[in-house]
């Protein structure tokens, strides 16, 4: 039929579609996401809870525009693992339940592609999949979008330059705030489910909602108790102007879904969970980032005398980022700006201005990323014997140090250093929450610096298949919703300061008390000058 090619429910009617599980898809039920599926905004986001019937729909979905609008589609999930599971299990077990699907893809059918006439669907994973970057694609969906690398996911826009669609769809249960599925959310139109109650009153079907005391669903406005048919005959309303079309879908607009449950979730879990899976809102405990505050309140305006052994750390890349410290603290940072920032001005090299900091500080030591830069921090540690240590970010250990220093492999002399990241970046962010890594200078020349290192956040990560799962628990891992060069210099600056920091010191209190048994995670700790009235002295270069 002609308008099954124009109507996706039309389609879903006239093929009496089921779900990947052989049941007939309920629109009586999941009447919240009827909008949803037939909403072909060239940007879309759903900021989202669980258990809500999102993966069948995006599969129809994707099936349907790829075959009628003979469209390409990257659809992309966090890992490869990831893709053989959801296609495993979900996609192939749909396309085998909807005889309609099978004539569709008989071409090609395969985990990583479905080909419905002369287009496609790749299923891809953000992480190891780098075929993508061969692709032309029309459509590029981001499933579970916050659990992928950001930066990857960037890198596929770029195969939808060659298309006159350019469409982009992001899903994803939220973690943080203006970060992945929230950053898109925020520039949407942020519809949201409204009710109208026997009341009279139309409000939105929030957690203003839910009584916790009575386990039941009451009315903001009346008290009344609002029914599951209150919740089912909501409706999306746009609640202000954006160019993406959005929708918050947070458990409890699914009427299969009563309050007793949603209080039973709200007692056992965590305030995280609750919120990201639950109400499907980002959250962040402050337990797990850095404060303006935390940083300020480590801020001395006093001199460093820049005495002693001075450590550097680089983090290097498109800018190198760089912070010096030694064993008083923190007193300077920069970044030396790229060839092209420099409009490829012959003979420049950012590496000079490192190679000017080594100069200027002959006994210092350097420790800097071995990954962003192949060449250029390899010639200077060439050119400077010892002085110039490339740090590898290894898997997370256990039993082992944080840091090891590895002076020789095989009889060759090395400069290499190897550190657990997330138990390095946690240590440095302890010292600053225990004001025992001072900053020397004044707010205004470090915000650039602090504005980098409020972009980390603490998340919890799952290890094992599921909770099922003998080996089932969770590490912390800090990852970045934004620049954090300034921060991993840091970070590199203080694994030198662990070695080469020599004579040890003790932790003073800026009122000048001491601070006795403050653990440490190297084998220093950190004294600073005495307070006086005079201001924190910058470098010259």
């Amino acid at each position: 039929m002609l308008l099954d090619k124009v109507s996706i429910h039309s389609f879903i009617q006239t093929n009496n579609l089921v779900t990947e599980n052989g049941k007939p898809l309920d629109f009586r039920t999941h009447r919240y996401l009827f909008d949803i599926y037939r909403d072909n905004s060239p940007l879309l986001c759903c900021i989202k809870a669980g258990q809500i019937g999102f993966s069948t729909m995006a599969i129809i979905k994707t099936l349907w525009l790829a075959h009628n609008r003979r469209i390409n589609i990257g659809y992309i999930l966090p890992t490869s693992e990831m893709v053989e599971k959801f296609v495993g299990s979900k996609v192939n077990m749909m396309i085998q339940e909807n005889p309609v699907f099978m004539t569709w893809v008989k071409d090609k059918d395969s985990i990583k592609q479905k080909q419905l006439g002369k287009n496609s669907i790749f299923y891809l994973g953000s992480q190891t999949d780098r075929s993508a970057i061969m692709l032309s694609l029309d459509l590029l969906v981001g499933d579970e979008y916050d659990k992928s690398p950001q930066g990857t996911l960037e890198t596929y826009d770029s195969r939808l330059q060659h298309s006159e669609y350019r469409w982009k769809w992001i899903f994803s249960n939220p973690t943080i705030p203006d970060f992945g599925v929230d950053h898109f959310w925020q520039m949407s139109d942020q519809k949201k489910w409204h009710i109208k109650h026997g009341c009279g009153k139309i409000y939105i079907l929030d957690e203003s909602c839910i009584d916790y005391k009575q386990e039941k669903f009451i009315c903001p406005h009346c008290k009344h108790e609002i029914t599951d048919d209150n919740r089912r005959m909501g409706e999306w309303i746009a609640t202000r102007e954006g160019k993406w079309s959005g929708y918050w879908i947070p458990l409890w607009v699914n009427p299969m879904i009563n309050a007793a449950e949603i209080c039973e979730k709200k007692r056992e879990k965590s305030a995280e969970f609750f919120a990201n899976f639950v109400a499907g809102l980002p959250y962040i405990n402050t337990t797990n980032m850095l404060s303006q505050q935390i940083l300020e309140s480590n801020l001395l305006n006093q001199v460093n005398m820049q005495e002693g052994r001075v450590i550097i750390g680089v983090d290097t890349g498109h800018n190198i980022h760089y912070t010096l410290a030694n064993k008083e603290g923190i007193f300077y940072h920069g970044y030396c700006k790229s060839v092209a920032e420099m409009d490829f001005k012959p003979g420049y090299d950012p590496y000079d201005e490192l190679e000017k900091l080594l100069n200027k500080f002959p006994r210092s030591i350097m420790v800097a990323d071995q990954g962003g830069d192949l060449i250029g921090i390899r010639k200077l540690q060439a050119k400077y014997p010892g002085r110039v240590w490339l740090c590898w970010f290894t898997k997370p250990t256990k039993n082992q140090e944080i840091i090891r220093w590895v002076d020789d492999e095989n009889g060759v002399s090395v400069c290499k250093v190897l550190v657990d990241r997330n138990r390095m970046i946690q240590s440095v962010v302890d010292e600053w929450k225990e004001q025992r890594f001072p900053i020397y200078g004044k707010l205004e020349d470090w915000q650039p610096f602090f504005n980098h290192c409020l972009n980390i956040y603490r998340v919890k990560e799952i290890e094992g298949q599921d909770e099922n799962d003998p080996q089932y628990g969770y590490r912390w891992v800090w990852k970045r919703k934004g620049p954090d060069h300034f921060m991993l210099s840091t970070v590199y600056a203080r694994v030198g300061l662990d070695r080469f920091a020599q004579d040890l010191a003790k932790v003073i209190h800026k009122g000048g008390g001491m601070m006795a048994g403050v653990p440490r995670a190297g084998n220093f700790t950190i004294e600073t000058a005495p307070d006086t009235s005079y201001l924190g002295r910058e470098a010259e270069f």
